[in-house]
């Protein structure tokens, strides 16, 4: 009865975790999401008591293993709420059991209190009715849990357990979906910059080809045609015969040859 009662409080720990972060925003798939370093450590935890539920001669061992594997997990993902808490309760019911010799002390006023039989916890080869020879007495089970399914009595090993669980289930949703969102929301942002970097260089692009085209056209043709200077026309030769033309190529000459004061062009 008395581990019947610690799997039903884990499950309804786990569920009304799970409900108050539904109720501030959180959701499976965030949590599914939750990055655990060394995973495989949680499974190593759940083997060790396994076997220290089953193997008599292995209890106290497994309950050791299960400690050290769960302060290994909790160094790994120190962020991740809930797992000290685990680890520190995985490590008290270690101690307490520990010191017992694999039994689990159990308070007969706790007892009376949760309305679980004696007898069941006097036969009972995980548990031993506490005494004045027990050991850490006040790590064992001693506190009342007079649940209607399952009345057991629980240790504060049991109690930070259940609230890891709890925590864990209640945080680690709501935590994982706002990490989501930022996530989603920086990535927006970036894009958003992007795209309104390439609309400022698709606006820009066009009109300064625009003005080094100009430009280069006026360095191959001179300045505008409204700043160019007209050029005259060539006076038009009169049309006459090769004689007169010779006439007057030589009285050209002899009329330069008569100044002597006017240099000719060679």
């Amino acid at each position: 009865m008395q581990t019947t009662g610690v799997f039903v409080l884990l499950v309804l720990a786990l569920l009304i975790g799970l409900l108050v972060a539904r109720l501030r925003g959180g959701t499976l798939e965030a949590l599914g999401r939750v990055r655990v370093r060394l995973g495989w450590l949680a499974g190593g935890v759940v083997l060790a008591l396994v076997i220290a539920a089953f193997v008599d001669s292995a209890r106290t061992v497994g309950w050791i293993a299960a400690a050290a594997l769960a302060a290994a997990l909790t160094a790994a993902n120190r962020r991740v709420p809930g797992l000290f808490l685990l680890f520190f309760g995985l490590a008290l019911n270690a101690a307490v059991i520990g010191a017992n010799h694999g039994q689990m002390p159990v308070s007969t006023a706790a007892i009376s209190s949760a309305g679980v039989e004696r007898d069941d916890v006097a036969s009972s080869r995980y548990y031993t009715l506490a005494d004045h020879d027990t050991r850490l007495r006040v790590l064992g089970d001693v506190v009342p849990f007079p649940f209607w399914v399952a009345p057991s009595v629980l240790s504060a090993g049991d109690v930070l357990i259940v609230s890891g669980v709890a925590l864990f289930a209640g945080l680690a949703p709501v935590r994982a979906n706002r990490t989501l969102r930022a996530r989603g929301a920086e990535r927006a942002r970036k894009r958003r910059q992007r795209q309104r970097a390439a609309a400022t260089t698709d606006e820009d692009g066009p009109a300064d080809d625009t003005d080094a085209d100009a430009d280069a056209r006026e360095g191959l043709d001179g300045p505008p045609a409204a700043t160019r200077r007209p050029r005259r026309p060539a006076a038009a030769l009169p049309a006459g015969r090769p004689a007169d033309a010779s006439s007057s190529g030589t009285s050209t000459a002899a009329s330069l040859t008569k100044e002597p004061g006017r240099r000719s062009d060679p």
